[in-house]
């Protein structure tokens, strides 16, 4: 990454959450704080721009004091759309996308993610933990816009099918699996 190379940080807040009983999963508190509020912190040091996307609750979520987005398409499509939507409203040449039911996620995980998507010269890079593809944890190209808008008007929502099309490169992080986690389901907010 050069000097030059700008990078927006999205966070996907936009889902249903049919497992967490259609409660805002984002904004539900996980010891004291917000969902959200962990992606938020580990990724804001190394973005220079910093976007929520989400399609509901919108107030709440512009109380961090970054751009909220909507999906351009209001059907709840999936993280695509999320990333789309981020896509169309930066001006960065990168997009870092996290989801907003990570509280785990550290920084120092993200800028090795960021790291690696430039060394490895990849058009999309996505964390992985052995076999188990993170699809939301990824950096990708912005200039990928038009593919990901031609790939959904063809009502196709699946991720790594997308990835698929594009030079992807996977980023095992091994024993640091735990980063990757994820909160689905009320109980689970429940020390």
């Amino acid at each position: 990454m050069t000097l030059q190379t700008k990078v927006t940080g999205v966070i996907l807040a936009g889902g249903q959450a049919r497992r967490m009983n259609f409660q805002n999963k984002g904004l539900q508190l996980f010891h004291g704080k917000s969902l959200i509020s962990y992606s938020f912190n580990a990724l804001r040091p190394i973005v220079n721009e910093l976007l929520i996307n989400a399609n509901r609750d919108l107030d709440e979520f512009e109380k961090f004091g970054v751009p909220v987005i909507s999906d351009l398409v209001q059907d709840f499509s999936g993280a695509l759309a999320g990333i789309l939507a981020a896509m169309s409203f930066t001006k960065a040449d990168l997009l870092m996308v996290v989801p907003c039911d990570a509280p785990f996620i550290t920084t120092m995980q993200l800028q090795h993610l960021l790291d690696a998507h430039t060394k490895n010269d990849a058009e999309i890079t996505v964390a992985c933990t052995g076999k188990q593809i993170h699809s939301v944890f990824l950096v990708l190209n912005t200039y990928l816009q038009s593919s990901l808008e031609n790939y959904l008007v063809q009502g196709n929502h699946k991720v790594r099918l997308w990835f698929e099309q594009h030079k992807t490169h996977f980023v095992d992080f091994g024993e640091n699996a735990i980063g990757f986690e994820n909160i689905n389901t009320l109980a689970e907010l429940v020390p």
